[in-house]
């Protein structure tokens, strides 16, 4: 009998042991999972700290009894894998019963992302990560006890932390290297809105750099000055969890691990998927990595198909990310004008303000749109959207077309329905594309 092992338990590692459990019934699968949650959703973190929900097992889609007697998946939880020897196939690892030892016929490598930190000084009991839903519990009693907190980082965790605190009455300190928030999101049009958004609930400084932390959490030392605090959040962004592997598997050049389209690695009964797995932009065509959940999902039910014997291959990443503050969604897909430029193209763009709902019928919400094209090819590069609603569903046609590689006019005929309701005759999506039609 042949033997699957999937070496961490999130969503690419549970996307990929279903997927290969329905195309090969009688295959022998085990899952180490190093926590005690499985199948699990790190984004719903600040919703749980600002008290949106209180039962941490609704972080995990499926539990690991699900699982075993559903799907005859065996999870072994708080179960860290050591090491892997891949010219034998055997996988090492410790659990509370002690040492563990699986061989395996093909292996899944979904080890996840792991939080960049900053250098401390003297303790760290008051800096927090809000990173893994297996601490969110001790996360919220923490930082529910205090009443000022820094946080470091304006990127998409940093916002959405703010939000969770500023909304249940804490003195928020949010501290942004750039000179606007979500810099590495959206451009400058359209974040100056979010950052003086943000301004109203807290205190954002911005253009500084925290050099470093010191005692234990509650003083912030930057290049412009010092903070006094009850405890900080480090929200930095993440970086690919490849320690297990990274001297033993070939890694890309986005520090994740390299695979082909199929998820294989360079060991051919080895596939990784997840945020520790390296893909390719669909429209630059160079190497990419985005560590998101529906990304992670899809590289496991790909790696998952392939290891079930039905050939799938993954078409690679457009870099779709949404979130929110307070009353704005803010989305974005493709490429940043800048980005564009690095990738040699030429790009024009088109920034437009607008409601999202007919003149005549209440309660429309302010939305701003704006799209980027290729002047040389017409072809859309990237979109990004900033509005109290609907901004989900135009930034998901954004990443149909995107994908698809449609061009300026090919968008300004995607047929969109029309409800006073919740739209314009004319969409403000559309609204932009027609500003890019004038320079053609």
């Amino acid at each position: 009998m042949e033997t699957l092992v999937v070496v961490g338990g999130g969503a690419a590692g549970m996307s990929a042991s279903s997927r290969v459990r329905r195309l090969k019934p009688d295959m022998e699968i085990v899952v180490f999972e190093s926590t005690k949650m499985v199948s699990h959703a790190p984004c719903g973190i600040p919703y749980f700290v600002e008290g949106l929900f209180n039962d941490e097992n609704l972080f995990m889609t499926y539990t690991p009894q699900f699982f075993e007697e559903k799907r005859k998946i065996h999870v072994k939880t708080n179960t860290k894998v050591t090491d892997i020897d891949f010219d034998s196939r055997v996988v090492y690892g410790e659990s509370r019963e002690g040492k563990i030892k699986a061989e395996y016929d093909y292996l899944v490598i979904s080890t996840g992302a792991l939080p960049r930190k900053i250098p401390v000084e003297s303790g760290n009991d008051r800096i927090f990560y809000a990173h893994h839903p297996a601490n969110a519990v001790e996360l919220r009693e923490k930082l529910w006890s205090l009443n000022t907190i820094a946080i470091v980082g304006g990127g998409i965790l940093g916002i959405e932390m703010a939000e969770a605190l500023t909304h249940i009455g804490k003195k928020v300190i949010l501290i942004h290297r750039s000179k606007y928030l979500l810099n590495k999101t959206i451009d400058i049009e359209l974040g100056n809105i979010i950052t003086q958004r943000v301004s109203k609930d807290a205190e954002v400084r911005l253009n500084e750099s925290v050099e470093t932390i010191k005692e234990s959490g509650r003083l912030i030392v930057t290049d412009k000055g010092k903070y006094q605090v009850d405890g900080t959040i480090i929200a930095i962004g993440v970086t690919p969890n490849v320690e297990l592997v990274k001297d033993k598997i070939k890694l890309g050049e986005t520090g994740a691990i390299k695979v082909d389209d199929h998820m294989r690695t360079n060991y051919r009964e080895v596939y990784s998927a997840g945020d520790n797995t390296e893909s390719v932009n669909i429209i630059s065509k160079k190497p990419a990595w985005v560590p998101f959940a529906p990304v992670a999902n899809k590289m496991g039910f790909v790696a998952g198909n392939n290891i079930g014997g039905h050939e799938m291959r993954f078409p690679g990443v457009v870099n779709t990310q949404i979130t929110k503050y307070k009353e704005f969604y803010i989305g974005r897909v493709g490429l940043q004008e800048d980005e564009a430029r690095l990738h040699g193209f030429k790009p024009i763009s088109a920034t437009i303000s607008g409601k999202t709902r007919a003149r005549y019928y209440p309660d429309a919400k302010d939305i701003h749109v704006k799209i980027i094209a290729d002047e040389n090819t017409k072809r859309i590069l990237g979109a990004q959207i900033v509005g109290g609603e609907e901004v989900l569903g135009r930034i998901d046609m954004m990443a149909a077309a995107i994908m698809k590689g449609f061009t300026i006019e090919d968008t300004f005929f995607i047929e969109m329905g029309y409800l006073p309701a919740i739209s314009r005759v004319w969409d403000p999506v559309i609204v932009a594309i027609r500003q890019l039609m004038k320079d053609e």
